[in-house]
């Protein structure tokens, strides 16, 4: 007989095989299609210049400011 402390420790230790699993798959996906990416560039012969707009950038995040409250002018007698 089991009990739920056994399962529980079940759980854990398959959902910890599932994880590495899928950061296996991720990695060997991310190979083949950076390929797949390689192939296609070298068959049409892109040039870093038509691709520069397509790719994300990962600079800085311009930032909005918040408009400044202004205080209005005071009056003088």
């Amino acid at each position: 007989m089991t009990t739920s402390n056994d399962k529980l420790t079940a759980a854990i230790k398959a959902a910890e095989d599932a994880a590495k699993v899928v950061v296996e798959l991720k990695e060997q996906s991310r190979a083949e299609d950076l390929k797949t990416v390689k192939d296609l560039i070298a068959r049409h012969g892109f040039l870093q210049k038509d691709l520069t707009p397509e790719l994300k950038t990962r600079g800085a995040v311009k930032k909005v400011m918040a408009p400044r409250k202004t205080i209005g002018r005071r009056k003088t007698k």
